[in-house]
């Protein structure tokens, strides 16, 4: 009878196990359906039409003769091949409207975002035309457009972390610096990157043109596209360098291995085997902590009755009653006595060696985390064949060439190891926001310490069986870079470490571009189909490079690099990015605003004095932000604050 009542419980966690407390944090983010990014979609297709349409009427009614693009003093320095301007306009002005707030918040939301981008617009169009004028330079109009669209991916991201209820600023550094070597080499590999882009582009110039025509070159410029590339090829050859260097060591103390467990009983028995497995051929001791953090199904049980069938570790259940995967992980440090900690998931399998092998990067005491590459256990689906070239080209690739100047920002929970005294020392995991596992590499970086990724130690996780599950996971990865920037902004631009010189603010940039790849190609379809006879010199090719050209050509490559029959499944990659912009997309209307409300104005002689007129100044002028959520609509109602008003008053 007990079996039978607690089955349609099981069944439910088994389904939904990927979901928690995490997916989406109280004070930091609303669970918005997918019908919330679909509905922004519809709506700037709609206003982009609309605006298109008006455009069209007034041009070819005679009423104004109105530009292709919203370029002044263009005269005389080519012509708009694209609308890209009006592209981000329409994206802010869409984005304000479909933000998660009160009417207010979104006024001023546009507000800011356009009014920013309109005076930097004017700016950068000003200086072009008095440097043409004066016959220094010529910046042509599709320059001065890529100028402003460049600064546009820094407007989006300042403005979400200056308006946005996010994490407050966690401990201030302790001892940041960036090593002089590190410094070097990414300044050499810059100069080395420039100088080979600009060579190609005036020596090989009939084939970037030929290129360029075939949309492998284009975009934001072939320079920069080709600068890009040399960067990264050229800073992940010091990466395979200094990796080889580091774990040339032999490094094997004790070590604690500590998996938080939510809903996990499908899978933590393989997770516990692995680790049996690999402790076999470690020379240290390994002793092994579960948390069983909230769970609903039998993962206590399961992990209990795996942990009594190991032969070669140790092992001991906690139970932490309270959800929350930082919350676990924080009880479990408490419990630990060993220094060195591996912190795995419990949907993740370790492979061979994979201990050892990130081990012994710990011989040198400036290493803060060490992780691996965590490789899809299957690949069955077409989401874990997109996994398994995001694997190679975001771990096996570009990972690698942040190790080649100290610039890895952050470690995957799925398997990193750390110092436990160095873990107490920068204060722990932080707890009600996602990214956790890479806010403590940073806090690590800003004690002065580097994080390495190896791609020699393999280890293989769970990729996401639904869309629903991926949807999750991704949603609230892509969220994390918010919450990390400003709870670690004393970081961001501070030019003493790497990460917050150069790896934080090229992530955030990095994640309005793919928040926007979706809606850009939406409308240069639109400017490109439907209005055709406006924007005759709409060409495809740069569009198709956006999505394409030398990316593919890179994910090619890295693909023969790491295992040539992968090959095949770079097709559904490149639209699996598409999907990752919607996601990434998605994840930024997920943010909370807090609620705005007009200063009430008070007739001066009759309500200047008393506590009514106290409560009217108190409430003109309240402050624009607030540290609870939830449910704002109705606490932070004119009422209500009204009423905190009259009685603080």
């Amino acid at each position: 009878m007990t079996d039978a009542l607690r089955a349609p419980d099981e069944d439910r966690a088994l389904v939904d196990h990927f979901r928690s407390v995490d997916s989406a944090p109280a004070d930091y983010a609303v669970d918005r359906p997918s019908s919330g990014t679909n509905g922004f979609l519809i709506t700037f297709a709609g206003l982009s039409i609309i605006v298109m349409c008006i455009r069209t009427f007034l041009v070819h009614s005679g009423l104004t003769d109105m530009p292709r693009d919203l370029v002044i003093f263009s005269e005389g320095r080519g012509k708009v091949v694209f609308p890209l301007r009006l592209f981000l306009i329409m994206f802010f002005f869409t984005y304000a409207l479909c933000a998660y707030s009160n009417i207010w918040r979104r006024v001023f939301l546009a507000f800011s975002l356009l009014g920013k981008y309109a005076l930097f617009c004017v700016a950068v169009d000003t200086v072009a035309w008095l440097l043409h004028d004066a016959g220094i330079i010529s910046i042509s109009v599709f320059g001065a457009q890529m100028i402003s669209g460049l600064i546009a991916l820094a407007i989006f991201p300042h403005t979400i972390l200056r308006q946005a209820q996010l994490p407050p600023q966690g401990p201030l550094p302790l001892d940041p610096r960036i090593p002089l070597s590190a410094f070097l080499k990414l300044s050499g590999c810059l100069v080395l990157a420039i100088a080979g882009a600009a060579i190609a582009l005036h020596v090989l110039y009939d084939l970037v043109d030929l290129l360029k025509s075939w949309a492998i070159l284009g975009g934001i410029g072939a320079g920069v596209f080709l600068m890009q590339q040399l960067l990264a090829i050229s800073t992940a050859l010091l990466g395979v360098r200094a990796l080889k260097k580091s774990r040339g060591h032999e490094f094997s103390p004790p070590t604690a291995i500590l998996v938080p467990a939510h809903n996990e009983a499908h899978d933590i028995a393989a997770t516990i085997a692995a680790v049996d497995a690999a402790a076999r051929t470690y020379p240290g001791r390994i002793h092994l902590y579960v948390v069983d953090n909230a769970s609903t199904d039998n993962t206590h049980e399961v992990a209990e009755q795996i942990i009594a069938e190991c032969s070669f570790i140790t092992g001991t259940v906690l139970d932490c009653p309270t959800p929350g995967k930082a919350i676990a992980l924080n009880m479990g440090i408490d419990h630990i006595t060993e220094e060195f900690v591996a912190r795995i998931d419990a949907d993740t399998v370790i492979g061979p060696g994979c201990l050892e092998t990130a081990m012994r990067h710990f011989a040198n005491p400036r290493v803060g985390c060490v992780g691996g590459i965590p490789m899809p256990r299957e690949e069955k689906t077409w989401i874990d064949k997109c996994r398994l070239i995001e694997v190679y080209m975001r771990h096996g690739f570009f990972q690698v060439s942040l190790d080649g100047y100290q610039g890895v920002m952050g470690i995957p929970g799925m398997f990193a190891v750390y110092r436990r005294s160095q873990l107490i020392k920068v204060g722990g995991m932080v707890q009600g926001m996602n990214g956790e596992d890479t806010d403590i590499c940073m806090r690590l970086t800003a004690a002065g310490y580097h994080s390495v990724a190896d791609p020699k130690a393999v280890y293989y996780s769970e990729t996401p069986a639904s869309y629903a599950h991926l949807l999750e996971q991704r949603t609230r990865w892509f969220r994390s870079i918010y919450h990390l920037a400003a709870r670690n902004r004393a970081l961001l631009l501070d030019r003493q470490t790497m990460i917050g010189t150069f790896v934080l603010p090229f992530n955030l940039v990095n994640a309005a571009r793919r928040a926007m790849l979706a809606p850009l190609l939406i409308f240069a379809c639109i400017a490109g189909i439907a209005f055709q006879s406006t924007f005759t010199t709409l060409q495809w090719q740069p569009i198709v490079a956006t999505l394409l050209g030398m990316s593919m050509i890179m994910t090619v490559v890295v693909c023969l690099v790491w295992r040539p029959s992968s090959v095949k499944y770079v097709p559904a990659y490149l639209v699996f990015r598409l999907l990752r912009s919607y996601f990434t997309l998605g994840s930024t209307l997920s943010l909370i605003y807090p609620p705005m409300h007009p200063r009430v104005q008070h007739p001066r002689r009759f309500w200047s004095r008393g506590k009514i007129g106290q409560a009217i100044t108190r409430i003109g002028h309240w402050p624009l932000t607030s540290p609870t959520s939830r449910p704002w609509l109705s606490r932070y109602s004119a009422k209500s604050r009204w009423r905190s008003a009259c009685q603080s008053a």
